[in-house]
């Protein structure tokens, strides 16, 4: 009886994934289909799932991340290229060698920074969402936001302290960048909902893991041809997992409420703010 049962759950699974392909095929597939499980799955307080057609505004964060580190950083080894700065006759360039010198450490510095912002806010605008979800750790919560904070801190330091400048400022934002971003990514993806997004982010955040750990051991042998071919397919991979969250963002609401206590000189004899008089909000 219980082989039999394990053989009913297996026939379950596979019509359900025949189905699921037939649903794709057919175009009946809505990614709120995807939704079922997860952290926020069984809690009524908790937003629902939504569609692309009932996408925010705030879902782009995390697209803007992503493609801002991507296309970024591949600018940067474009233009230190074409401006001599770096050659492919010898060893492949790192990162930090690319942004080295002018220009192509302008756009470097500039990406970096961007990069930072959006990473701010990715990372407030998530701490706040999940924050409203009661199923969620509130200590898991506020240590990934602390992580979070550090990355994003860490990538503006890479950004702003050359390697040829201050090398060991530089290698340190580095590390932060890199080790505590994955390590925020990594307590992210067991909050997110999405349980295709979540196991896709499983897979690249694993690959990601095996890929710093082969950077900084094939770096420490000066095996430094290899060790740049890991940084690039690192950093690559590291910012392709922010759009993963597009649909925890989609629901997100943001409002800015600006009080004011009047135009008058200080001290003036005109009225000043009282608690319930009127506020002036802008919906994001």
């Amino acid at each position: 009886m219980c082989r039999m049962s394990r053989l009913d759950t297996q026939d379950f699974r596979f019509f359900y994934i025949i189905q699921l392909l037939v649903s794709v095929t057919t175009s009946q597939f809505s990614p709120s289909s995807w939704i079922s499980g997860g952290v926020c799955s069984s809690v009524s307080s908790c937003p629902p799932a939504v569609t692309p057609g009932q996408m925010g505004p705030l879902a782009a964060v995390p697209i803007l991340a992503g493609l801002n580190g991507v296309l970024g950083i591949w600018a940067v080894f474009g233009v230190a290229w074409l401006s001599g700065t770096v050659t492919l006759t010898e060893d492949f360039p790192y990162i930090s060698t690319c942004g080295d010198q002018p220009p192509a450490s302008c756009w470097f510095s500039q990406v970096c920074n961007i990069g930072c912002v959006l990473a701010l806010i990715f990372e407030t605008l998530r701490f706040r969402h999940l924050k409203d979800c009661p199923k969620c750790s509130s200590r898991l919560n506020i240590a990934s936001f602390s992580l979070g904070i550090i990355s994003s801190v860490g990538l503006s330091i890479t950004g702003n302290f050359q390697v040829s400048s201050v090398t060991s400022v530089h290698y340190i934002g580095a590390f932060l960048g890199f080790a505590g971003g994955l390590a925020y990514l990594w307590i992210q993806l067991l909050l997110i909902s999405n349980r295709i997004l979540k196991y896709s982010g499983y897979a690249l955040c694993s690959v990601c893991t095996v890929l710093l750990c082969c950077l900084v051991g094939f770096h420490h042998s000066r095996r430094y041809h290899a060790a740049a071919i890991c940084e690039w397919t690192l950093a690559t991979l590291f910012f392709l997992l922010y759009p993963l969250f597009v649909f925890e963002f989609a629901d997100i609401k943001c409002k800015l409420t600006i009080k004011s206590s009047g135009c008058g000189q200080h001290g003036s004899a005109e009225p000043q703010y009282q608690p319930g008089d009127s506020d002036a909000a802008t919906a994001l």
